[in-house]
Order: structure tokens, then sequence, then C-alpha cells
């Protein structure tokens, strides 16, 4: 075991931070591109095999809150272990998955052990890290982070194209043992908080459970079911009752979830609007992107995924930097700037059209990761170094939470603007163009019937074209509103970031 007082042993305990968290964050993106050989395999609809995500994302986000807890009554070491463990058998049982069923279940044993792996993590970096230190420590660990959801799409491509679909889960299995045997042997015990006998908050637990549960399965369902329609509305209202119903309960309960008295901190609260709203757009855009490359551009998972690369270098470059930089400064001009970045990376995707070309995607995607890497350490650092030590358990717990909500809101509101979007443009082309003018025969007369063969190899969207003229006119139609809807999304996301700027610019560069 590597002695706590060593010189590098915050750097060696930072690494296998680094690593779990890696792995973690990398599943979730990685399964995506997935779904579909899953829905072949299972002989499943679209609405089903969503639940791999679903019940991934509303498990991660329930257990990550009772964290602070656990972390005071075992000390962190051992509830390190166990997340590690129990996220590595979860991966390798989904692999072996015989049914639907059994996945859903071991997708939900993998969530709590991710669950567990993040806010310890966060915790630990605070623990060994001084707060001039966490800047630098925070970029280190959000290189790993944020570089996970850019690798995960191509490594996922790459497996799900020409390995099998049951490797996007092992690929855990050797990453796992790795960081576990790490923080067997050299992380160090932590005692747990002297004579911490409390009792665990299970009323707040319950509805925070069913708030955080109900919300983001409105979030995540909205589209499919229709965001009017009574199971959605109903789970809207009975997820806002809770939640209040938690918030009268951690006022007067003796032993709170949740210490409220961490909302009293004005940066730890800009921090955490921050961290939403970024994560709203951020994750926004990687929804659709890949959508975009697909379904728009024809590309394969594998290419789309390479295309989604260049951020993650970019990311993995600055992080390192701007952890230093906010080290020095504070936490206020690299989160307004990174913040104006992602935001200008998102207006130049404001006019999409099947004429972009690779390089202004790769370009694009660059900025946008200069953008990214200047935000994670930041916004870390600011969130964790504003509390009291007391505090870090909470903020450490809160800080995923809240980014996991902005990232289902941004997913689940972005998907929605697509189709409003598009149905604008349709009723726009509809009002504009006049089906008896000279014109628009004109126009059918040039759509010969060699152009309409041609066109499926020339075009690179969607599958099957029309045979006659008015239905590939009124296709091409369909195709030009699908196309404007992405552009109009991306503008989208870059005024809400813009807004995440606004919003930084209040956050105090000095700890309070």
């Amino acid at each position: 075991m590597v002695d706590a007082s060593h010189k590098n042993y915050k750097w060696i305990i930072l690494a296998l931070v680094v690593v779990s968290s890696f792995m973690a964050i990398l599943d979730v993106n990685i399964v995506t591109v997935g779904m579909p050989k899953i829905m072949s395999h299972f002989g499943v609809d679209i609405t089903d095999v969503e639940w791999v995500m679903i019940a991934y994302t509303i498990t991660y986000s329930i257990v990550i809150l009772p964290m602070s807890f656990i972390r005071r009554k075992y000390g962190i070491k051992y509830p390190f272990m166990f997340s590690i463990l129990l996220f590595t058998i979860g991966s390798a049982l989904c692999g072996i998955s015989p049914s639907f069923t059994d996945l859903i279940i071991f997708r939900v044993m993998q969530a709590v052990g991710g669950a567990g792996l993040t806010p310890t993590g966060l915790n630990l970096i605070a623990e060994v890290f001084p707060p001039s230190e966490r800047g630098e420590a925070m970029g280190i660990w959000s290189i790993g982070a944020m570089v996970a959801p850019a690798v995960g799409p191509f490594l996922g491509g790459y497996i799900v194209d020409y390995v099998n679909w049951r490797w996007i889960f092992y690929v855990n299995v050797p990453i796992g043992i790795i960081a576990l045997s790490g923080t067997a042997i050299i992380l160090a015990y932590d005692k747990p908080v002297i004579a911490y006998n409390k009792k665990f908050d299970y009323v707040g637990f319950a509805f925070i459970s069913l708030c955080m549960g109900l919300l983001l399965y409105a979030l995540n369902e909205g589209q499919t079911f229709g965001w009017h329609s009574p199971v959605i509305v109903q789970s809207e209202l009975i997820s806002g009752i809770t939640f209040v119903c938690f918030l009268i309960n951690e006022i007067f309960v003796s032993t709170p979830l949740i210490n409220l008295e961490i909302f009293s901190n004005y940066n730890f609260i800009i921090s955490t609007l921050v961290n939403m709203v970024r994560a709203i757009g951020i994750f926004g855009a990687m929804f659709i992107l890949p959508l975009f490359l697909e379904n728009i551009l024809g590309y394969n998972a594998m290419r789309a995924g390479i295309l989604m690369a260049p951020t993650a270098i970019s990311v993995a470059f600055v992080s390192f930097f701007s952890g230093r930089i906010t080290d020095r400064i504070g936490p206020r001009y690299p989160l307004v700037i990174g913040l104006l970045i992602v935001a200008y990376s998102m207006f130049l995707f404001n006019n999409l059209s099947l004429n972009t070309s690779m390089y202004a995607i790769i370009i694009n995607q660059v900025i946008r990761g200069i953008g990214i890497g200047l935000l994670n350490a930041p916004v870390m650092s600011a969130a964790l170094n504003s509390v009291k030590k007391e505090l870090i358990p909470e903020a450490s717990s809160l800080i995923p939470a809240t980014l996991q909500i902005g990232a289902s809101f941004g997913i689940a509101f972005i998907g929605n603007e697509l189709e409003v979007r598009q149905v604008y443009h349709l009723n726009q082309y509809a009002r504009d163009i006049n089906y008896n003018s000279p014109i628009y025969h004109n126009m059918i007369n040039l759509l010969q019937s060699d152009i309409i063969n041609k066109a499926s190899s020339y075009l690179r969207f969607g599958a099957a074209f029309p045979s006659n003229k008015l239905a590939f006119f009124d296709y091409l139609i369909q195709m030009f509103a699908s196309i404007a809807s992405y552009g109009d999304a991306f503008a989208i996301l870059g005024y809400i970031t813009l807004g995440g700027a606004l919003i930084a610019i209040f956050i105090k560069n000095k700890t309070t």
C-alpha cells in the first residue's frame, strides 16, 4: 500500500478516480450505438429497448443521492471498492444476458455501482487535494469524464459493426478489474466520521426517489407517449408534489438526506445552475449530431463516431490547462469564455445541409471541445471549493445529479424541438408553394425519371425514394424541412448556452 503521506499519493489516487469515472461514463455513451442490435437480437421494439438507457439513468440518479450518508457512515475506500465491483459484475452480467428482462435487471445493478463511482471519486479528490490544487485535479479528471462521451460512439460503433454488441458491456470488465485492484492496494483506509450514528432518512429518500424517477421517466418518455398524454402529465405532477414533500421533510427531520444548508452558499448555487445549463447544451448537441450524421448524411455508426473524436482530443488537451488557469485566476473567466466558445460552435451549425463537409464538422467539433475543456475544471472546483469541508459529501453527490438532470432535460427538450421545427418549416414551405403556379409545374417537369433513378445514389438522405415525380417533390420538401430543423435545434442550444455564460458572470472568484 502506498503511504498516504507520499508526495505522489494524491496523483495516484487521481489516476484511479479518472479510470473508474471514465469506465462508468463511457458505458452510458457506448451503449447508445448498440440499441439497434439489441432490438434485433431480443426482438423488441424501440419503446422497449429505450429501457436499457432509462433503467440506468433513473437508478443512477436515485442512488447517487444517499452517497453523502454512506461516505460519513462507512468512509470512502470500501464504498468506492464496492461500487467498482458491482459495476464490473453488472457489466459482465449484461453481456451474458439470456433475455431482455435480464438485461434490464443487470443494467439496474450496473447503475447502482456507477452511481457510487462519480460522487465518491469527486469526494476523494476533494479529500486528497487542497483547494488551491483542485482546479488542476478537476481538469485532469474531466479529461476522462468528457472524453468518454466522445470516444463512446466511435468505440461502440466499431464493436457493434465488427465484433458483437455484447462486447459493449464486456469492455468494462478488464478496466473494472484494474481499477478495483489498484484501489484495494493503493487507497489508504479512511475512518468513517467518528460516532456517526445518525439514522438514514428513509422518508426523504422515498420522496426524492419518486421525484427523480418520475421526472426522468417523463423526460425520457415524453416524446414517445406525447408531452400532453395522461401518463406524462401525471408523472410530472407527482414528481412536483413529491419534491415539495421532500423539501418539507428535509426541513423538519433531524437527520436529513441532504443538508439544505448547502443551498445557502452563493457560489454553489451559481455553479449548480451553470452545471445544469452546460449539460443541456453539451449533451443536447451530442444527441442530435449523430442523428444528423446517420439519418441525414447516411454515415454508419463508426464513421459518425470518428467525427465525434476531435471533441475528445480538444477536451483532453485544454482541460489540463484550464484546471491550472482556474487555480490561478478563479473560475469566472474560464467559465464565461468556455460557454461563449461552445455557443459559437452551436451557431456554426445553424446552416447545416447535405453539402456540409466532414472538414466543417471536424473543425466545429474541435472548437466545441476547446469550449468544453475550459468548462469542466472551473465548474467542479467552484462548487467544491465554495462549501465547508463537512458539506463536501453533499456537493459531490449533487454535482453529478444535477448534471444528469440537465443532460436528460437537454436530450428530451431538443428532441422535441426537432419535431416542432420540422413541422414549422413544412408549414412555411406549404405556404410559399403555389401548387397551381407554372413554376411548380416546371419544377415537376424537371424531375425526369433519370433524375429520380440517380437521386438515391447522389443524395445521402433516407432509404427508398418515391417513383413518381410529385411524390418525389414532396419527399424533397420533407427532407429540406428536416435538415432546417437540425440547424434550428443547434441555434436553440446556442442561445441556451449563452444564457449559461450570462449566469457564469455572477460567480465569485474567491471561495467563501
